[in-house]
């Protein structure tokens, strides 16, 4: 066995590539200062070392050479030096290498690879295996270096072994960080989906800084799912410099909603009919589809951030294989929905669990009913096509792919698409609501709440039975005060009794100003009644004018916080039209009172 050793730390070796050194086994440093000199091709490496490379606490300066390592491992042990490059690694050959000890290093160019490379031949037991036992757990790659996969096959793996069975788990120990900033500071990788070679099996962080298009060749072991699942993160504008860190873990993050809504196409109308049903294209009335749990993806994709975040716009682009995700078991929507959405698969991706993530939009007054509470997508994948896009996106967290397969899950189109309250002169409120087709209705129950849980019923206003057009709806509630909030909802009912519910909608009028809710009957023949809000205890006075601007009479009126009646006194003046001017607390209103 031949072994190249140092252990006398006073030496200094100086390796060039016209002195090569091949050992058939070992390279050891044991503290002293090594250097790799005039190597920098990639025909003949300056350094060949067929075993392991171990630098015990020495210092190896790998100076603009290249270092090759066959069948062993590298080892870097060090507490006061370093491995120092601005050269090149390769790890060759056909069997496992494993890189330990300190590789976690950020500067000087030192504890980190300068441009690692992985040249392996072997379709079996070809791992890059990352086992980092320092704290931070990472293998770092200069922020001017490269990876780059040279051969066939090379997978990084990183953690110490790969887990063979389902679930496959993401939850690696350490991390390989590529601390360049470039897109293609990576070279080489799988691009196929599903590839089962040159890939990290594990989490990849990759600094990013352009507006450019950043791939994560990462995936599970290639006996697992499909081996590599990437993706590809593609920023619209350049980021505030940041790392994202990827990988692909089992599911732990279910859709906040199921029900979705998303105007894909005319519904030959009345009811809610499924989408082989559609007569046409969208027709700006929602529709509705179900998310069924046996299409949720088992594993999700990873994208965060570890530091600070600013402005971002990104667009995500998954690639999962038909392993992990199977295009035949989504719905395809019927060609009668017309375009842009017919023949598109109902198959959506979900970030931290919202359906369209941040290009979402609700929720909001467009799923009123309990059932339908929900969000609005309409961004579908095209059939036969395994990559799916999520736009827009301006923060990160956990994606996944979820879906349905039943037309029985559709339905077109959702009846009630508004519902909104409006307060009138800081006096009552104005509840309106539209449909946009009806079925069996028979009506709406208008129910209140002060404490948003335990409703009553206040009103009932008739529907339109059957409708396929635009219907609208108003209820007024006068019955109200000030500085309390009110809580409405609508429970729409059917012939046969059936009912729903729709979302919850609140309103407060302000008690802290001075108002003249009403004064009838007016025109009068008798004194007519006034009905004043005030904001607090006082007098009010009323100043009654005649059409020149006269002053006939004044009067004073004690008045209590809240919605006050009293008359109006008029009967010593004649049959005219008269202005009367009410003043509490400098605040000044005028109302006109005809006396007949």
């Amino acid at each position: 066995m031949k072994k190249l050793y140092n252990y006398i730390s006073a030496i200094v070796i100086l390796i060039s590539i016209s002195y090569q050194t091949f050992a058939q086994n070992e390279f050891y440093n044991n503290g002293a200062l090594v250097t790799l000199l005039n190597g920098s091709g990639d025909a003949t490496p300056t350094l060949f070392v067929s075993g392991s490379v171990t630098n015990n606490n020495g210092i190896i300066n790998n100076n603009a050479s290249f270092l090759q390592i066959e069948s062993g491992n590298f080892t870097n042990t060090v507490s006061s030096y370093y491995y120092q490059s601005t050269g090149k690694e390769m790890f060759s050959g056909a069997v496992n290498n494993t890189i330990s000890g300190t590789w976690n290093g950020t500067s000087a160019n030192r504890n980190q690879f300068y441009n690692l490379k992985i040249n392996k031949t072997g379709a079996t037991g070809e791992n890059i295996i990352l086992n980092s036992s320092v704290t931070g757990n990472t293998v770092n790659i200069n922020a001017a270096g490269t990876l780059e996969f040279t051969s066939t096959h090379g997978i990084i793996r990183t953690q110490s072994s790969s887990v063979t069975s389902a679930p496959y788990t993401g939850d690696y120990t350490n991390t390989l960080y590529i601390q360049n900033p470039s897109a293609s500071a990576i070279i080489g990788h799988s691009t196929a989906i599903a590839s089962k070679t040159k890939y990290i099996e594990g989490k990849l962080r990759r600094q990013v800084n352009a507006a450019a298009a950043y791939f994560f060749p990462i995936g599970v072991v290639n006996t697992g799912l499909d081996g590599m699942e990437a993706y590809n993160l593609t920023f619209n504008s350049a980021p505030t410099s940041k790392s994202i860190l990827g990988y692909i873990r089992p599911a732990s993050v279910a859709p906040s909603y199921r029900n979705v809504l998303s105007d894909v196409g005319t519904d030959p109308g009345p009811g809610n009919d499924p989408f082989p049903n559609c007569i046409g294209g969208p027709d700006g009335i929602y529709d509705l589809y179900y998310l069924d749990a046996t299409n949720d993806l088992s594993h999700e994709w990873m994208a965060t951030a570890s530091d600070a975040v600013g402005t971002i716009n990104y667009d995500a682009t998954f690639y999962p294989g038909s392993n992990l995700d199977a295009l035949g078991k989504y719905y395809v929507i019927p060609a009668a929905c017309g375009s842009p959405y017919s023949g598109k698969l109902i198959r959506v991706v979900a970030k931290d669990g919202i359906v369209g993530g941040t290009r979402q939009i609700g929720p909001g007054n467009w799923a009123p009913w309990k059932h339908l509470t929900t969000y609005i997508w309409s961004d579908f994948a095209t059939a036969g096509q395994q990559a799916i896009t999520l736009g827009g996106q301006t923060s990160f967290s956990s994606f996944r792919i979820h879906g349905t397969n039943l037309s029985s899950s559709t339905a077109l189109p959702v009846e009630l698409i508004s519902f909104t309250i409006t307060p009138v002169n800081n006096t009552y409120f104005d509840l309106h609501w539209q449909t946009a087709s009806e079925l069996n209705n028979a009506g709406f129950y208008v129910q209140r709440s002060v404490d948003g849980a335990t409703f009553e019923n206040i009103g009932w206003v008739a529907g339109n039975g059957n409708s396929t057009t635009l219907q609208s709806y108003t209820f007024t509630d006068r019955d109200v005060q000030t500085d309390i909030t009110y809580y409405y909802r609508l429970q729409q009912v059917d012939y046969d009794q059936k009912v729903k519910n729709t979302y919850i909608l609140s309103g407060r009028l302000d008690g802290n100003s001075f108002n003249v809710i009403n004064i009838q009957p007016n025109p009068t023949f008798l004194n007519p009644q006034a009905i004043v809000q005030a904001p607090k205890d006082g007098n009010l006075q009323l100043d009654i004018y005649d059409v020149s601007g006269r002053i006939l009479k004044t009067s004073y009126q004690p008045v209590t916080k809240g919605n006050n009646q009293f008359e109006i006194d008029m009967d010593v003046l004649a049959k005219a039209s008269y202005l009367v001017r009410f003043i509490f607390n400098d605040e000044v209103v005028t109302k006109k009172i005809i006396k007949y």
